[in-house]
Parts: C-alpha cells; sequence; structure tokens
C-alpha cells in the first residue's frame, strides 16, 4: 500500500520529503495509512471536502469487496488459478514496500531522491545514527513504535535544532 500511496502522490506533486512526513505522522495517527494518507493528500492539496472525498474514495470499495469476497470464499479458495494469483500477491507487496523503504532511506540519510542522482549523496551522520539506534533497540527489545518514533523525533530535535 506504501507503494501505491507513494507513487499516485507524486503524479501530483508530493514531494518524497512530504511522504517521509506522512510516513511518520502516520503512525501517531490511529486508523490505517491507506485512510489517513488519503484524508491527508487530499486536504492537503484540496481542502476539507477534497479529504472527505479521498477517504472515502479509500473506504467504500473495502466495503463493497469484503463482503463479495467472504460470500465467495469457499470458492476462491478452491480455485488453483486464483489462489496462486493471491500466494503470488504476497512476495510483490514486500517487494513494493522495501521498494517505499530504500526510497525513505536515500532520501533521510543520504539526501537524494533516487538512486540515479548517487553522485550528488550527502551523508547525514544523525539520520544514520538515529536509524541504526532505532533498528537495533526494535529487533533487540521489541519496543513500542511510539517510543521508537519518541526517542529519534527527541535526539532529531536536539540534533538539528539545539
Amino acid at each position: 500500500m506504501l507503494s501505491l500511496i507513494f507513487a499516485e502522490s507524486a503524479r501530483f506533486g508530493l514531494t518524497v520529503q512530504q511522504f517521509a512526513d506522512l510516513n511518520a505522522l502516520d503512525g501517531l495517527i490511529p486508523g490505517p495509512i491507506a485512510i489517513n494518507s488519503a484524508t491527508y493528500i487530499g486536504q492537503m492539496y484540496g481542502g476539507f471536502w477534497t479529504g472527505v472525498a479521498a477517504t472515502l474514495a479509500v473506504c467504500v470499495p473495502s466495503l463493497v469487496f469484503v463482503p463479495l469476497y467472504m460470500h465467495f470464499e469457499a470458492k476462491i479458495k478452491s480455485n488453483w488459478v486464483l489462489t496462486g494469483i493471491l500466494n503470488g500477491i504476497k512476495p510483490a507487496a514486500v517487494g513494493l514496500i522495501l521498494g517505499v523503504a530504500l526510497s525513505l532511506l536515500l532520501v533521510t540519510v543520504f539526501g537524494v531522491s533516487n538512486i540515479h542522482v548517487w553522485t550528488h549523496a550527502h551523508l547525514d551522520w544523525v539520520s544514520l545514527i538515529v536509524l541504526v539506534l532505532v533498528l537495533g533497540i526494535d529487533l533487540k527489545w521489541h519496543v513500542n513504535p511510539l517510543w521508537l518514533m519518541l526517542l529519534a523525533g527527541v535526539i532529531g530535535a536536539v540534533a538539528y535544532y539545539i
């Protein structure tokens, strides 16, 4: 979902930095990222009513397709073609998420929007240290992501503004 949101938002002029901000804010706001992103981007580019319309555009299809899937679930699971398609989507989704993660890494740590302008990259040591620290804490102690974001925010505020 992140890669779809990123790709479609970029078509409307959302910068990688704005997407990174959206991704950070999404962790603080309860709810699915698709709904939060649609509301944020719609409101940012078209005002309140565009935000409402974007939110409905994300929510309404689920209200239609989930009950349909539930009704036909047994037929879908017994169909080998559909089962194969659904099983193939899983690794593709992981690849898309990793692609967005790489894009965010390039912007925050190296200051470039894509790998083609690598020669203009500059290493942001604070971002790299925060990334390694937060990743290490998460892997070792499985800390709640809200605490990790708070820690990263405090380190960033101290390093960049004080």
